[in-house]
């Protein structure tokens, strides 16, 4: 019989011969008869006698480490917990979705109280057209034809009076 494989070694020093090609009974024979096996067989045991008797110490945790390695790696726009960050902010959202609703309605108010002094006013005084050039977008006083021609050439605070002259009511 030739040498022992590396496996055939390990496995006779371990005690776990398998069955399989050669029998566990050839392998002992061999091993009995060749010293160079035999010496190596006995180097598997005294290295694993050497393994046996080291204490065995638990594994360092290197989860955490690893977590703040990833952590450190990841965008700060990834880091944020939004829905930590959604429920702190809420409230600050609804108090200015609630100042500016209060701010919009009391500058309505004051609008149509300033329209209706400024109706009273027109009532009182002779039509006169001082609305600025820019007031135009929104007054309806122009044609479309001459709010282009407005914008094009005019002054946004001059008067409207003075680019048209025979401004009306009606569109």
């Amino acid at each position: 019989m030739k040498h022992l494989t590396e496996a055939q070694i390990t496995h006779a020093a371990d005690g776990s011969l398998e069955s399989g090609e050669v029998s566990a009974l050839d392998v002992a024979a061999h091993i009995a008869s060749c010293d160079a096996c035999r010496a190596l067989v006995e180097t598997q045991l005294v290295a694993r006698r050497a393994l046996l008797a080291r204490p065995i110490t638990p594994v360092r945790d290197l989860s955490a480490a690893i977590r703040a390695t990833l952590e450190a790696e990841r965008p700060w726009i990834e880091r944020l917990n939004w829905r930590r960050l959604s429920l702190r902010v809420a409230p600050i959202a609804a108090a200015l979705t609630l100042l500016a609703l209060f701010a919009v309605r009391t500058a309505d108010s004051a609008a149509g109280r300033a329209s209706e002094t400024t109706v009273a006013a027109t009532e009182l005084a002779p039509a006169t057209n001082d609305h600025t050039v820019a007031s135009a977008l929104w007054s309806g006083e122009v044609s479309e034809d001459q709010l282009l021609a407005l914008f094009l050439s005019a002054n946004p605070d001059e008067s409207l009076s003075a680019y048209v002259p025979a401004v009306s009511k009606e569109k």
